[in-house]
């Protein structure tokens, strides 16, 4: 008897607002650190989630790896969430979070898939961020945020995908804050909302 195979497990919100736009249908997809778990630095991804599906035509995804920690597994989980948004959801563009190991995750899929637009990392390794580069070169947009007196990973290694990222880019540090920037949760969150918007809702042309 086979084993099915295992994928990697997601919360998805649709937005009930049928208000007309002219964008087409776009997917925030947010990933953890290296424990894994849905809920993101500061436990912001829920409250993001909520909020973004309060805008037409947009759907929140809090993706749980399959193997936490494993990045190659991890960067293929986030490929195959969006081609199935893509399909099932009939998704045309993506916005990416990451926390910690996350960043590394975003920033890999975001180079490899062509429907991501746009990357946001909060305390970014970088470890496994090789590809950072190609993102500018495919145009799409990064911003990086992270704590100054982050315990676990300096501030040092967002300055150094800062560094390496091409434009469009910016670089948020948060005086005297942590690992999951808790100090600073409501800003971080509403940085990564707005800048997610931004990319999400960018009119068809």
């Amino acid at each position: 008897m086979n084993t099915p195979e295992r994928r990697a497990h997601l919360r998805v919100q649709s937005s009930k607002n049928l208000q007309e736009c002219n964008y087409p249908r776009g997917a925030l997809v947010m990933v953890a650190g290296a424990g894994g778990g849905y809920t993101g630095p500061g436990a912001i991804y829920p409250d993001l989630a909520k909020e973004i599906v309060e805008y037409p035509n947009l759907i929140s995804v809090q993706m749980d790896y399959r193997f936490p920690g494993d990045l190659n597994p991890c960067i293929e989980d986030l490929v195959e969430t969006i081609d199935i948004l893509a399909s099932k959801y009939n998704i045309e563009r993506a916005v990416l979070v990451g926390w910690s190991f996350g960043g590394a995750v975003v920033i890999s899929a975001g180079a490899k898939h062509n429907l991501v637009k746009a990357i946001a990392t909060v305390a970014s390794q970088t470890a496994g961020t090789s590809s950072i580069s190609q993102l500018g070169q495919q145009g799409k947009a990064c911003l990086f945020i992270h704590g100054k007196a982050d315990q676990c990973l300096p501030p040092r290694c967002s300055e150094q995908l800062y560094q390496l990222a091409g434009q469009p880019k910016e670089l948020v540090l948060y005086d005297g804050d942590n690992h999951g920037v808790t100090m600073h949760r409501n800003e971080a969150k509403e940085k990564i909302k707005q800048f997610a918007l931004e990319y999400l809702r960018k009119p068809t042309k």
